[in-house]
């Protein structure tokens, strides 16, 4: 007996036509407020053109939330993602894959500014240079008569 195992598993299942579960549950929210406003709106007043076009705001950004993709991801993550990122890193390198994939990075802490202000810069002179090739390469007549110094 063979199995079928499925290639994309990143990928919602569809329910109706194109539709995911995610996308009908936010598109049936919208509509219902939509909806709902329409039919407490019409019972109070006649309503015109432009009241019918702002009852509709509703579903309008629920359909911008299900549908609307940016850079690979849906409406929701990539707003989540700007706010983290105004509050937390400094960098982030987005991927131009389908995955998401964040890199961040912070600024230096003081311990390792502390670390690079202490470092000294150690003149070195060219003999010293070729006694330590020397030694690295194994030439032992050269070795003999090199001193170590601090």
């Amino acid at each position: 007996m063979q199995f079928k195992v499925p290639q994309d598993v990143q990928r919602e299942d569809t329910i109706l036509w194109f539709l995911t579960m995610r996308q009908m549950i936010i598109m049936m929210i919208g509509g219902g407020i939509s909806y709902g406003l329409f039919y407490q709106m019409s019972k109070v007043f006649e309503l015109n053109l432009l009241e019918i076009a702002l009852i509709c705001i509703p579903a309008g950004i629920a359909a911008m939330f299900a549908f609307v993709k940016i850079k690979g991801m849906g409406l929701i993550t990539f707003i989540f993602m700007n706010v983290e990122f105004l509050f937390r890193a400094r960098k982030r390198f987005w991927s131009q894959e389908g995955n998401i994939l964040i890199s961040m990075t912070t600024s230096i802490s003081q311990k390792e500014k502390k670390k690079k202000q202490h470092t000294q810069t150690k003149e070195i002179s060219n003999d010293k240079i070729k006694n330590l090739a020397a030694v690295l390469d194994g030439e032992k007549s050269k070795v003999e008569n090199i001193k170590i110094a601090n």
